[in-house]
């Protein structure tokens, strides 16, 4: 069945942008930019999308929906809850290391909505449902591992997330940043999980 030739524009304006803000940053980029990389009018890109604010929403929500779609690990049964932990750091840092060109333009974009009462309003409920996501999956973690977080679910939700953000930003000014092992120790305090010596020394006591 043919795609509805709205769909099909939608779709290639997105991903025009997509390439052109992570390559750009958000303030670098216009709707011409966009139409011109899509190979559209400026006036099909604003049939579809208001303003460039009202694209990167699109392609934050896209962002989360994926985030959210990827966020399984393949974790033994048997495995202690550090090493739970630790595959959900990995999977974290994985996802800072894949979103630098991404953060930039992110952090570009927060700042031009704060002055359009509108808008950063919309981003705030972007943030919210991205925050609910990550605050179910971190109960669901938690409750499959057996132990109760020291912060609500959707506290440590927004603890792990602004953590995860500004790892990010350290990893791209340093490379070397270690995004996983800081990630893995500070949810395990958070968490209240032994150390990996400790949890070890539990197991070897007879």
């Amino acid at each position: 069945m043919a795609r509805d030739p709205r769909d099909v524009t939608r779709t290639r304006i997105l991903a025009a942008a997509r390439r052109l803000f992570l390559a750009r940053g958000f303030a670098r980029v216009t709707i011409e930019d966009v139409a011109a990389k899509a190979g559209y009018t400026r006036g099909a890109v604003y049939s579809n999308f208001a303003n460039k604010g009202e694209l990167f929403l699109a392609l934050t929500d896209e962002r989360f929906a994926a985030q959210s779609a990827r966020r399984t690990t393949d974790v033994p049964r048997t495995a202690t809850p550090t090493q739970h932990i630790d595959a959900l750091a990995r999977q974290f840092a994985a996802e800072a290391a894949a979103s630098r060109e991404w953060l930039t333009a992110e952090v570009e974009f927060i700042a031009y909505a704060a002055s359009d009462p509108a808008l950063s309003d919309r981003v705030m409920a972007a943030q919210r449902q991205g925050l609910d996501a990550l605050a179910a999956l971190l109960d669901e973690r938690c409750r499959a591992i057996g132990i109760t977080p020291t912060l609500p679910p959707d506290e440590l939700a927004v603890v792990v997330a602004s953590l995860t953000r500004g790892l990010t930003i350290e990893y791209i000014v340093d490379l070397s940043t270690d995004v996983a092992g800081l990630l893995a120790a500070t949810l395990r305090r958070l968490l209240g999980v032994a150390e990996p010596r400790e949890e070890s020394a539990d197991v070897d006591r007879p």
